[in-house]
């Protein structure tokens, strides 16, 4: 019973973390911003090979502004996703200080993939900026990337710690 009340009160914490990364990220102030964006403005400089140029209130933008690295651009919503779906699905599987290593590592790992799948999607649309269906394409690029990205996280880390019994292998 204790167990499973730990396990409650992770999923507690996880949900409100959650809440408390959206709400911070769309009302971060502008140097916040500039060090978030920074991973994906510098991934995309050195892809491209071009510079970009921060501006207050909007982001990282090309020089012939084509393009804008903003708010939007860095999957807050993607790495509040992985967190929550990888420390509530596999609390169960760690008991005492290992549950609280568990959270901690699921909201340092979710930051990290979520820099790497959204400076991949950033690096991916650039080339479509021009495109009429632009918005179209990034979207269904971003869609694609993070829905890979949720179900190989949850199959590598299911595999990993050996996953439910009545779970067949992948």
């Amino acid at each position: 019973m204790k167990d499973k009340a730990q396990s409650v009160l992770i999923y507690f914490l996880a949900v409100l973390v959650g809440l408390g990364l959206i709400y911070g990220v769309k009302t971060a102030q502008d140097a916040v911003l500039k060090i978030l964006l920074y991973p994906h403005a510098k991934a995309a400089e050195m892809f491209y090979n071009i510079p970009l140029a921060y501006t207050n209130g909007i982001g990282y933008s090309s020089m012939d502004c084509a393009f804008t690295i903003g708010r939007d651009c860095m999957g807050s919503n993607f790495v509040v996703l992985m967190f929550i779906m990888n420390a509530c699905m596999f609390a169960k599987h760690f008991n005492g200080l290992y549950k609280v290593l568990w959270f901690i590592t699921s909201l340092i790992g979710a930051a990290a993939a979520g820099t790497l799948i959204s400076s991949i999607r950033i690096i991916g649309s650039i080339p479509f900026v021009t495109h009429e269906k632009f918005a179209l394409l990034h979207t269904g690029i971003g869609i694609s990337l993070y829905f890979a990205a949720l179900a190989a996280s949850y199959i590598s880390i299911n595999k990993l710690i050996g996953g439910d019994k009545h779970e067949s292998s992948y």
